[in-house]
């Protein structure tokens, strides 16, 4: 090997190196943030907390993110990988055409949805900020469009309770399955992720539709 490749090597090498610790302290600034907003709320946390909560140097806290706003921004849109593969359980039960096997799926999904970050979804709602508050509701806009062929199964399958409508019972499974009661029963109080996903289907299907034994 020539010097003249010795030196290439090393230097992309050293670059690859440079780049993986970068990334490192990144996702360490992102977990220190997220303790903190969840603890204290996001106007209540300063970013010389961060940088000490990270053991970082203030100046790379602001040369990584450059603000809090963004920091909470980017720390928001990282808890989000698991939705993908989650919303297509979904999907997968809406081109079966069957709204009940949808409902009795409502636990489960929920419960992966949630697990991962109920905490940062908690955070985004309660921040006080424009852009969290608006992208929290975009979440919320995303599931309802997810749900919109449920009612309409719902209202061809003749199992609706009567009185309801198909977009009622949409709205329902839209608020019923959100993030707000999964926090409250399992964040405040204390049931198992277990207790919320097996009682959540059955709840929903009680709620909607008529007993086929009536």
């Amino acid at each position: 090997m020539s010097v003249k490749s010795a030196v290439k090597g090393g230097r992309a090498y050293s670059t690859k190196l440079r780049q993986e610790q970068a990334q490192l302290t990144r996702r360490r600034i992102l977990d220190a943030a997220r303790v903190l907003f969840v603890r204290s709320g996001y106007p209540d946390v300063t970013m010389q907390e961060i940088a000490r909560e990270a053991a970082v140097a203030y100046q790379t806290l602001y040369a990584q993110f450059g603000s809090k706003l963004q920091l909470a921004v980017e720390l928001c849109e990282s808890e989000f990988p698991h939705v993908g593969p989650t919303v297509g359980i979904l999907v997968a039960a809406r081109g079966q055409g069957d709204p009940v096997a949808w409902l009795e799926l409502m636990g489960s999904f929920a419960r992966r949805l949630y697990e991962p970050c109920a905490e940062i979804l908690r955070f985004m709602r309660e921040s006080g900020d424009p852009q969290l508050l608006e992208r929290y509701r975009e979440i919320g806009r995303g599931r309802l469009e997810l749900l919109q062929d449920l009612g309409r199964q719902l209202e061809s399958s003749g199992r609706l309770r009567p009185g309801l409508t198909g977009r009622q019972a949409v709205d329902l499974v839209w608020s019923l399955a959100g993030p707000e009661l999964y926090e409250d029963l399992v964040l405040d109080r204390g049931w198992t992720t277990e207790e919320f996903e097996r009682t959540l289907g059955p709840s929903l299907k009680q709620l909607l539709l008529l007993d086929p034994k009536a």
